[in-house]
């Protein structure tokens, strides 16, 4: 990861919006089959601790909270 780049990008909002619209088309247009993704996800849930920081920022929602509406 290039610091600078990130310490640049938290010093402004317009660049910081532009980070998450660059992060959502990047998300849209990946490829990557949707199973794929749910499970370096989900592996990635297993493997860390702070999971959950990132599910929060991404969407606002814990991993239990999604999980809970994954299992109905």
């Amino acid at each position: 990861m290039n610091t600078n780049n990130i310490l640049a990008i938290l010093e402004s909002e317009d660049l910081l919006e532009r980070f998450v619209e660059v992060l959502i088309e990047e998300i849209n247009n990946d490829d990557e089959a949707l199973y794929k993704k749910g499970r370096e996800l989900l592996n990635f849930c297993l493997s860390n601790d702070h999971a959950d920081d990132f599910f929060i920022a991404i969407c606002g929602w814990s991993v239990d909270s999604l999980l809970s509406r994954v299992c109905k």
